[in-house]
């Protein structure tokens, strides 16, 4: 999302920053008075990352100023920050904000000229009603880890805009939903313009009262539109103009749909070759570097993928408009990574308020991307309880009432006794034969009870995904023949199993775990992930550095092949 005549600037850069192990902070009123003590730290990154605080969790406090040279609207947008957050400008309480891997933002209305101070108080620490909670199968870094933006906006500014469109062929019939927001203390008649390559939209005048907000639809239609496919990344740009005010956002017309137990994208059948990919580093943690996306979509293309898994969060929005504009699939979810989560968890109504909220953020922000097909509503939760049971219904409730455009997915580790099958589109299995349990060939049996399961559930004809699948193997550790933690057992797990799955017709795709090797929160105090190897999960088809493993040129050699 863009604007020319709105004026914008990053406020990323080195900030002061200051550890509150004994969260004093607040009592001591740090957000009038910061510590003098403090340190200077780059946003976005990870504190973890930092000397002396590899494993420091509990919040932290960071300062910076911006001056504006007149009286105005200002906006601060933090695309993410792990986990609470709590925004100060000039000592004034703005906002709170819990979830680290969406978007929110603070509004300062008619702010004065001059310098003024931003303090943002982080908290990392996870409990057994956050999401992810403070028991997940990867690290839970602490900080700002994603840009800052000021935005100075005119006193009617566009707050949001929603694309909708139908395709009738090759046709489209589009829908711009604008909401106009007033912070002046005048009525206003703003004129409305619209368009995207090949249309304008007929202008429109819109009455804002003073104070208050409007909602509007712009209506067009688009002939002989060029299609967003796999490897073909037709993109629109779409620019408004609004008063003094402007937005510029893009999306891609397809269709996604299921049919007779297939995933069909413009009206054909897709077959899934992809990885999970956690967007993380240990030279970055979770502030992921663009160069390093770029590349990290570059060996996914050599691999032979069409789609990647956003395991297990909403990913940057760098990484998605790459995957926009290098025509390859997405798996988008919320973290909810359930494999030791409590029944008592499911059932807090604070956990299902803040995966409702995730949800909606990661939603609205992302509506626009024609990688998406999938939203995912949770991964590894006890789907042979009813406290999930009641728990999907409201994920999947949410998901529903605000996209109808694309498939609603999950992953499941009770594939034989599942009771959730049939909310979804599209089911996940996430099963480690050859690793956590029994040989490889245990999958032959398991997919058999799934299909009575499915079948019980009147869910048999749903599409089906192996969404987690695979081995570890330390980088470097070959042998003459497979053996536990080698290279060469991780390639010949992945080996047996892509050929169980590609050999069955209602499998529509495979998503190998994983990516790349990932650190991990193993604690001495804890008896959590005591077979991670060096506090990494080593399943990765690279290192953590990239570098690829024997398993990585096997899988590119087989998703390359002919099924």
């Amino acid at each position: 999302m863009q604007h020319i005549a709105r004026q914008t600037r990053s406020l990323d850069g080195v900030w002061d920053f200051v550890t509150d192990p004994g969260n004093a902070g607040i009592s001591e009123e740090w957000f009038i008075n910061f510590p003098s003590d403090s340190r200077k730290l780059v946003v976005p990154s990870c504190w973890n990352n930092e000397l002396g605080l590899f494993e420091y969790i509990g919040a932290a406090w960071y300062r910076t100023f911006f001056d504006i040279t007149e009286e105005s609207n200002i906006r601060l947008i933090f695309e993410g920050i792990l986990h609470h957050a709590d925004v100060y400008v000039d000592g004034k309480h703005l906002a709170y904000h819990f979830g680290g891997y969406t978007q929110f933002s603070a509004l300062i209305p008619h702010l004065a000229p001059g310098r003024h101070e931003l303090i943002v108080r982080v908290d990392s620490t996870l409990d057994w009603q956050t999401l992810p909670t403070d028991v997940a199968d990867w690290y839970s870094y602490g900080g700002i880890m994603r840009s800052v933006e000021l935005q100075e906006l005119p006193d009617v500014y566009i707050d949001s805009l929603k694309i909708d469109y139908q395709l009738q062929g090759s046709d489209a019939d589009i829908s711009l939903q604008l909401q106009l927001n007033s912070l002046s203390g005048e009525d206003r008649e703003l004129t409305i313009t619209a368009s995207t390559e090949g249309l304008d939209f007929p202008a429109s005048t819109a009455h804002v009262p003073a104070g208050q907000s409007v909602k509007l639809t712009l209506r067009g239609s688009l002939a002989n539109v060029r299609k967003w496919d796999v490897g073909r990344p037709e993109l629109y740009t779409f620019s408004v103009q609004a008063g003094e005010d402007d937005l510029i956002d893009r999306t891609g017309f397809r269709t996604v749909e299921v049919r007779g137990g297939q995933i069909l994208l413009n009206g054909k059948e897709l077959y899934l070759q992809g990885v999970n990919r956690h967007e993380e580093h240990p030279e970055w943690g979770f502030a992921f570097p663009p160069k390093l996306m770029l590349k990290d979509l570059s060996i996914l293309q050599d691999l032979g993928c069409n789609i990647v898994r956003g395991s297990h969060y909403p990913q940057s929005q760098f990484w998605v408009d790459l995957l926009d504009e290098h025509g390859m699939l997405l798996w988008s979810e919320i973290p909810m990574w359930g494999c030791f989560m409590s029944l008592e968890t499911l059932a807090s109504p604070l956990f299902a308020e803040r995966g409702i909220q995730m949800l909606d953020e990661m939603i609205t922000r992302d509506y626009h991307h024609p990688s998406i097909i999938f939203w995912g509503a949770h991964n590894e939760i006890d789907t042979r309880s009813t406290e999930a049971l009641e728990l999907t219904k409201k994920f999947v409730g949410k998901i529903r009432s605000m996209d109808a455009s694309r498939l609603v997915t999950y992953a499941t580790m009770h594939p034989e006794e599942d009771i959730v099958l049939s909310y979804f589109d599209v089911i996940g299995i996430n099963k480690y034969y050859g690793w956590y349990q029994g040989h490889v060939s245990g999958f032959r049996d398991m997919l058999q009870n799934y299909y009575a399961n499915a079948e019980a559930q009147g869910a048999a004809g749903k599409p089906l995904i192996m969404s987690e699948f695979g081995a570890a193997g330390i980088f470097g550790d070959a042998g003459w023949e497979p053996r536990l933690f080698s290279e060469d057992y991780q390639a010949d797990v992945l080996q047996q199993a892509l050929a169980i799955f590609r050999e069955d017709p209602r499998i529509v795709g495979t998503l190998i775990w994983h990516f790349a090797d990932i650190r991990v929160d193993v604690r001495s105090d804890r008896p959590y992930f005591r077979d991670r190897a060096r506090s990494f999960n080593n399943k990765g088809l690279l290192n953590e550095y990239r570098k690829p493993k024997l398993a990585y040129r096997l899988v590119k050699e087989i998703y390359r092949s002919e099924r």
